[in-house]
Parts: structure tokens; sequence; C-alpha cells
């Protein structure tokens, strides 16, 4: 037990009165007349017994009451499992877990939360004594990978107080079981003996626990001793829906054609809303909106339609009307039309011949312009492929391991290969040189009906072709009548070439097939290898194979295919602010890029790289918005950042579910004391250093004391009463 007023107890002293009061009286001689003897022989020995154990009682009545009363003003404390002496010289190493997140700028009848929490902290700071060290720990600087050196405390409290005043809200989202495993490997470093671990957050549901850890069993990551300060801001729950995701399907982007654009809206409210105003912004330009109804904890998906009417990079915003908190009402996209894509002809002139007239041929005047270039086999080299978006092989023969390694790391890196047969492709060379390499499709045979008489109709057609692959949106004429999951019979839709010889592709687990032939094998196969795609056919790109060049359908098929491996394939826009960007780097360029941060910062970035490594980190992505890549005065790539989604799930966590999060860290209830009031901050660490104070559970005891002590003394004077009156009649 500890004392916080230890000077009081100087006043127990006092409790020596009754006991000096009680020897006086027993001291004094009292006369009391009586007429006859016979009065002494009525008082019994069991009444004079009786009256002194009275006294004795009364004596230890009182002398208890003003032992208690002394103790009450000197303010005992008691810790469970540390002498409060201990606690009290023991030096202190804390650890002040400070989210900093845009959840915090909403308010309360109290205030801005981030401001409170900034007043809470302070609090924390001032109860530091010389010889303590602190960690102030902003959850948007919590390493999520581990490999962050650990900082060194700081004994310069004033400085840490000046720093409190600075803190900004980060668009940055980490999780409090992130920041409270990054505050144990602090910790293990620490020698004193008091370890205290402050977390100030308002608890949102989306930042207390890590999805990375969801599946890992418990942990022991504290010791027993180390004590947790929970300080939850925020009283009330807040009106806010926010823009979760953008998606846009799988398609061809193409100047003056329509796309979809899905968003998804969440209403984190406990309320429904109604018409809420959902917005469209193409290249700053709002081109849509319309009204939305969502119910309490619900989310909806709601798509928009946007017609480009440029090349190159478009920017879009997705955003809703303005409520309480603004930082999720916007979410970004970028989409890539290239002006002109430079493609590379490799194979025999022989083979070439109706792929440069098909490419040579525009389809509209607003449709992407194609730079060709043609090259052998044999001039394959990793420079002629830096200036090259697309790659059309035809009839390749076994390749080298040097150009099977430069195709690879080609592809790897977000290119494109249009693939073709020919009169040299044989099964065994291909599966060694190509596709045991590259893990795509087999050849189990090639299949040649050229020997029948052409005469007698014998030959092979499409049986079947995935018109939702984004190689045919749009380009042809919707039936009336509704196919079935999106797979036609190709007769009904679009006029097949006769195939008089073709490959027999044998497709891998992670392959698509697009068309399929009658004979029940792949005419076209989608592959994908790293980052970059793969489109082959089955037939040559000449008439010994089929008719395909001289149908209508082989001029947009290639057209498309092209312009298909050239788009990059991921669209759904779900990088999040704090997460490490890949720039794919599909061209050369210059020595060094200009990445421009939304809101005009520069950040110059060298490409000093091997040639077959055409890839850059960027992980500056500290604000969210529209990022700009430029080689010179050229913008070479655009891509967005948004908040992370969990950040919008303002719904506050349960103590269930904070309870479950800390027990999986191995944080036992005993040693988590909860602040709802950041006004109490102060007194509740002091208590648990020193220990809960019992001034009043002292104070109630003497107050019971008393009362007993005046009925005892009423009794005793009553039994008195007849001795003193009593008459010989």
């Amino acid at each position: 037990m500890t004392f916080l007023n230890p000077f009081i107890l100087f006043g127990l002293a006092a409790a020596a009165i009754p006991i000096l009061l009680h020897v006086f009286n027993l001291r004094k001689l009292q006369t009391i007349e009586f007429s006859t003897l016979s009065f002494l022989k009525e008082l019994q020995k069991t009444k004079i017994r009786r009256l002194k154990l009275r006294q004795l009682l009364l004596l230890f009545l009182r002398t208890l009451l003003v032992i208690l009363i002394v103790l009450a003003f000197s303010r005992p404390t008691m810790k469970g499992s540390l002498p409060g002496s201990l606690a009290e010289q023991a030096k202190t190493t804390a650890v002040i877990l400070f989210d900093d997140s845009q959840s915090m700028t909403a308010s309360d009848d109290q205030g801005e939360l981030l401001r409170q929490a900034k007043n809470s902290a302070t609090s924390i700071v001032n109860l530091l004594k010389d010889g303590d060290e602190v960690f102030l720990v902003k959850l948007s600087d919590v390493p999520t990978d581990g490999t962050k050196e650990i900082p060194s405390s700081q004994r310069d409290f004033p400085a840490i107080r000046s720093g409190l005043k600075d803190i900004k809200p980060s668009s940055i989202h980490h999780t409090i079981e992130d920041a409270l495993r990054f505050a144990s490997r602090l910790l293990a470093s620490s020698k004193n003996f008091n370890k205290e671990i402050y977390v100030i957050s308002d608890f949102q549901s989306g930042s207390l626990e890590s999805k990375l850890n969801a599946s890992k069993a418990a942990e022991q990551l504290f010791t027993a001793t180390t004590q947790f300060f929970l300080i939850p801001l925020g009283k009330r729950e807040l009106q806010n829906v926010s823009v979760e995701s953008i998606e846009i399907p799988n398609t061809i982007f193409e100047v003056n054609k329509p796309f979809i654009v899905k968003a998804k809206l969440v209403n984190h409210d406990a309320s429904d809303v109604q018409n809420h105003v959902v917005s469209i912004y193409q290249d700053g330009n709002r081109v849509a909106q319309k009204g939305v109804d969502i119910r309490s904890g619900q989310s909806i998906e709601t798509e928009f339609t946007l017609v480009p009417k440029h090349a190159g990079f478009l920017e879009g915003i997705i955003e809703l009307e303005d409520d309480e908190l603004e930082f999720d009402n916007r979410r970004f996209f970028t989409v890539h039309i290239p002006e002109e894509f430079r493609v590379l002809l490799v194979g025999n002139s022989s083979d070439l011949t109706y792929l440069q007239l098909a490419l040579s041929t525009r389809l509209s005047d607003s449709s992407t312009g194609l730079k060709m270039t043609e090259s052998a086999l044999d001039h394959l080299s990793a420079s002629l492929l830096s200036n090259t978006d697309v790659i059309v092989l035809s009839d390749p023969p076994e390749l080298t391991s040097s150009q099977t390694f430069i195709l690879k790391t080609y592809l790897q890196n977000g290119g494109g290969v249009l693939i073709f047969p020919g009169v040299h492709t044989t099964g065994s060379a291909f599966n060694v040189s190509i596709a045991a390499a590259l893990g795509i499709s087999t050849i189990a045979a090639i299949d040649s009906l050229s020997g029948t008489s052409q005469a007698s109709g014998l030959s092979v057609e499409f049986e079947k072709v995935d018109l939702r692959h984004p190689l045919f949106a749009g380009m042809f004429e919707k039936e009336e009548r509704k196919p079935p999951a999106g797979i036609l019979n190709s007769q009904r839709i679009l006029e097949s070439p006769r195939v008089l010889k073709s490959l027999h592709f044998i497709p891998t687990p992670y392959s698509k097939t697009v068309i399929t032939l009658s004979n029940g094998y792949p005419f076209l196969i989608e592959e994908h290898i790293g980052n970059g795609r793969a489109l082959m056919f089955s037939v040559a790109a000449n008439t010994e194979w089929s008719d395909l060049p001289l149908k209508g359908l082989f001029v947009p098929l290639m057209h498309r295919s092209l312009a298909y491996l050239v788009q990059e394939p991921i669209t759904d826009f779900s990088s999040c602010v704090g997460d490490e960007k890949t720039i794919h780097i599909r061209t050369s360029v210059a020595p060094a890029l200009t990445i421009i941060k939304p809101g005009g910062m520069e950040v110059l970035i060298n490409t000093q790289q091997q040639p077959t490594d055409r890839s850059l980190r960027f992980s500056d992505t500290d604000l969210y918005g529209i990022y700009t890549v430029k080689a010179g005065n050229i913008i070479f790539d655009k891509f967005a950042v948004n908040i992370d989604p969990d950040e919008s799930n303002t719904t506050p966590s349960n103590e269930k579910r904070r309870e479950k999060m800390l027990m999986h860290l191995g944080i036992a209830s005993n040693v988590v004391h909860m602040v709802h009031q950041p006004q109490e901050v102060q007194r509740i660490i002091t208590e648990s250093r020193l220990g809960a104070e019992l001034w009043k559970q002292f104070l109630l005891v003497a107050l019971l004391i008393a009362v007993i002590e005046m009925f005892v003394a009423r009794d005793s004077k009553r039994s008195l009463t007849p001795a003193a009156t009593h008459t010989d009649r």
C-alpha cells in the first residue's frame, strides 16, 4: 500500500488520545452515597464485567475511528502486483500510439477528434518524469513488413509536446493491430521496469484488426506486467457514405466507343440515405450524375457509361455529395488510349503478307494508328523489343535459349505477343523452346485436311465463341435472342473460316480459350505470363491453313488483338495511399523519370537499370489522386491512388471485438485500462502506477465505526442509570 499524502500519517499520534482518556478515568475515584450495605449485594459480578467490556469496546472503536480518518486523508493506494514504493520509483518506458488517420477529422460535442487526441497525448507526456522515455508513433508511420529499423526513444518532453501540435491527418491507413505489433518491438529493447502502451484512436471498425494476420494463431508479444491504456474518442456514430471501389470491366478502350465504369457505394450510417447524389467526372468535367438510395450498413453498385473523346490519358473521378467525412467521397481512376503503338512483325516476309495488309488498313478515322517494323527472328534482341509495344510472331521455329529468355522477360514486364504457326512449326520444337519456357499451352498434334478435296466440303469451323471477351465487345450486333451465359454458336453471329490445318493445343489450367473449333480443340487461346499476355492462333496467317485472311473478321480481329495486348490488364484501381506502385516500362525512356504527385510536387526517379528489367518501384504515394509519370516533356504514364476503403468504415468497434484482438496478441484483460473521458487520463494513469485510491473506502468504514460507537456509548449510559438512582426503602 502506498500513501499519496504520507505526511498526514503523523496524525496517527492522535489515536493515543482515547487511550489516555481511558487511563485517566480509571485513576479518578468516584464517591457513591448509599444507605445500607444491601446495595452492594445487588451489584452482581456479571454486570461489572459487562461494563468493563463495553468500556474496552468503546476504547477500541474510538481509537480505530481516529486511525481510519487519518488514513483516509493520507490517500492510501493499492496496486495488485507491484509494491507502491517500487512502482513509484521505477522508471517508465511509454509508447504512445497516435491515430492520425483521416477519420480523426470528425467532430463530436467535445470538438475535433484529432485535437482531443493531441490533448490526451500531452496529458500523458506531462506525467513523465526525469529518467522516463517515450516513443511517439503515428499510425501512418507504422511499418507493416517488419523491416523498418527501431527508432530511438525520446527524453526531451518539451520537444514531444511541440511535435504533437504539428501532427496533421494522414491518408495512409494502418491498423491498431499493426501498431501494437510495432510497439512490442519498441518495448523489447527497453530495460525499464514499467512498460506502458497508450492507444489514442476513434477505434473505428476499419482501423482495428489487420487482414494480413487474420488467420494466424494467438501470440504472446508483451510481458505480463506491460500496462495498456485505451483512449477511445468520438461519442457518436457519423453520417458517412463512401465510394469503396471502382471497377471497369475488361474492355478495349477506343475513341468514341463507350465503356462501363462501376462504382461500389457503402452507407456506414445508422440510418438509410435516400437520393444521395453521385457524379462522374471525365477530365475534370462532370458528365453524368444520379441519385441513389442505400440502406443503413448496406452497399450498392452503380454504373456509368463514358465515351472517350480523345486518345491519350483520360482522368476520371466518382464523387459523392458532401457528408460529415469528405475524404472518402471521391475515388479516382485513369484510362489510357494509345495515340499510336509500335508493332514488331517477326518472321519471313511470305508469312507476314496478309498481316501487313490487315494492319495497314485503318478501321476508322478515330482508331489508333499503328507503326509497323519488320524483323527476322535472328535479329530479335532486347534493344529491339525496348522500342516495341506488341510483337507479332509468325511461324516460329525452335528458339534459342537466348531468344526464349528475351521473349519471356519482355512478357513478364508487361509486353504482348501475338503468335501464329507456320510451315516450320513443329510440336516438339514449340513445346521445348516456347511452351515449357513460358509455361503456356502445348501442342499435341497438327491436324491436316489439306490432302482432302476441298470440293468435298470437309473442314473444321468455329463451334463456340466467347463473346464476353473484350476482343468481341461491340464488334457484332446483338441478336434479339439472348445467348446463354455469353457463349454462342458462332455461326449465328459471324461467318466462320474453313480450317484445313490447325494445331491441337492442350491448354494449361491457367489458359483461357476464346474460340473453340468443331473438333473440340482451341482456335484462339489467351495466356498470361507475368504482367504480359499472349494470344495464340492454331492456324497460320495464310490461305494454306484456312481462309481466315479472306474473311471480313480478319482485319478487325487483328487490330483488336493488338489493341488488347497493348492495354494494361489491371482495371480495378485498387492502389491505396502508402502502397508501393510498380511502373512497367514497356518501351525505352529517358535516363530519368519525373513523377508529379497530386498537388504538383515533382519527384525525380533514376532509371539506371538493366535492359531486361523494365520496371521501377515507387513508394512515395502518401497522397490520394492522380500521379503523372513524365519522361522529359512526354507523359509516359498516369495512375490513380485512392484511400484505403477500410478507413471509411467508421462504425465504432464494440468491446468484444477489441477484447478479441487484444487476446489474439496475448494481452490479458487485467492489464488493460479504458479511459472513456480524456480529462481522466492523468487520474487513471496515476492509479495504475501507484494503485487505486482507497480514501473513500476508509471514510465509509470510519462512518460505520462512528455509528457503532454512538450506539455502544448510549447503551452503556443506560446501564449505569438504575445504579445511580436506586434508593433503599
